[in-house]
């Protein structure tokens, strides 16, 4: 087994690490310490990463994108995620969401929305699901009629008329296109009631509430959208009415669509997200390791003090066997060969507790220095980690997800 990247991967990672590094980390830094959470967002650095082809990179290369594969994808957001855990989801959420404009929408919606996101370097996307009443349920299948998602989508003549609230929707308020997931049945189990429709960020009807104001994950905005008659062309309903359930892939709850079969549209979200996730824990033990070999105390380096040692050492095991599973699964899913669907969410949720375990520690590691962001940004870390338990589903719904079954 040869586990080495290509050259080109080797290249690309090296770039991005660059850009990580010396761009993105000291803008995560101050941009993090703002108070009011629409002042967070990094317009400077999505159109820098437009620039560098990383906006892009999910789109094929004979659709007009970078055509990365689904190895380097994962690459670059363990690199983005290294510098900042929030801007890294900003450009997940376009390795997740764009390549659904290529394989899932009719041609005639294609040419409309997929220049518009190749052109525009500020152009994000966003998926719309989760609701005030229904975060869990809007994952995992609780088929009970008119249960789960609210968000109604009423067909009327040539439109869709829609209404309803959804929450803590990332790049809500800032992306010009959303996968909307709405009810086109308000009676019915979830499971054939639900549709998917796109929704430009201009439709009349549909404003922006709040942007959460999260402790994590500062640069990743979250916001609050609210459809009041909200009217769409008919014609942006992807698919047909009452089959979106599991249209998400792995992660979407319902009957999982194996996408390694052909063309599917979005690339597993678990293994994304947890590239990102990985990426913030590896820099977190990185500068944990860097303090103690520096840090001195009764006479040498606390690094030589035993204790300190075995947790770093834990530390880094738990990264390194994470690690490969990433590429492991990222390699199967874009070979086609043995790739268990449930693995993304499973890494997902092996990820959250494997970080929130190292950043406390690492903060620990630091003493009275890792309790404030002045001197140094250890509990940046920390709070960024843990508020991914809740990017997406909860650790436990991913467990669950992926739990194997009689």
């Amino acid at each position: 087994m040869d586990f080495r990247f290509t050259e080109e991967q080797e290249m690309t990672r090296e770039m991005v690490r660059d850009f990580a590094q010396n761009e993105v980390k000291p803008a995560a830094i101050e941009l993090d310490r703002k108070t009011n959470p629409e002042d967070c967002i990094p317009w400077d650095l999505i159109k820098k990463a437009s620039k560098l082809g990383l906006r892009t990179a999910a789109i094929p290369e004979e659709w007009g994108g970078e055509g990365a594969d689904y190895v380097t994808l994962a690459l670059i957001l363990e690199e983005l995620g290294a510098a900042d855990h929030g801007f890294a989801s900003i450009i997940r959420g376009c390795y997740t969401e764009s390549p659904r404009l290529v394989h899932e929408l009719t041609p005639e919606q294609r040419d409309e929305f997929l220049p518009k996101f190749l052109k525009d370097d500020t152009y994000l996307i966003a998926l719309a699901r989760t609701e005030p009443d229904a975060g869990t349920d809007s994952h995992f299948l609780y088929d009970e009629p008119g249960a789960s998602i609210q968000t109604y989508a009423e067909r009327q003549g040539d439109e869709y008329v829609i209404n309803g609230t959804k929450h803590f929707i990332s790049s809500g308020g800032v992306a010009k296109l959303y996968f909307l997931y709405a009810r086109t049945d308000k009676k019915g189990p979830i499971s054939t009631s639900l549709s998917l429709f796109l929704v430009p960020s201009d439709t009349p009807g549909f404003t922006i509430g709040r942007f959460h104001n999260k402790f994590g994950r500062r640069l990743l905005p979250n916001a609050e959208l609210v459809f009041q008659n909200a009217r769409i062309p008919a014609r942006y309903l992807v698919g047909k009415e009452g089959e979106a359930w599991g249209s998400e892939g792995e992660g979407g709850g319902g009957p999982q669509k194996d996408w390694t079969k052909g063309p599917g549209a979005p690339p597993p979200f678990g293994l994304l997200g947890a590239a990102v996730n990985l990426g913030t824990v590896r820099a977190c033990y990185e500068e944990a390791l860097k303090y103690c070999r520096e840090r001195v105390q009764g006479g040498k380096p606390v690094i030589e003090q035993q204790h300190v040692a075995i947790d770093l050492a834990r530390m880094k095991v738990q990264i390194e066997a994470a690690r490969s599973l990433l590429y492991r699964a990222a390699w199967s899913w874009q070979s086609k060969y043995d790739y268990d669907p449930k693995m993304g969410m499973l890494f997902k949720a092996y990820v959250d507790e494997i970080g929130v375990q190292i950043a406390s520690k690492a903060i620990g590691l630091f003493g009275g220095m890792g309790t404030g962001d002045d001197d140094f940004p250890i509990s940046k870390y920390l709070r960024d980690v843990y508020t991914f338990l809740h990017g997406f589903s909860t650790t436990e719904v991913a467990y669950l997800i992926g739990a194997p079954t009689a």
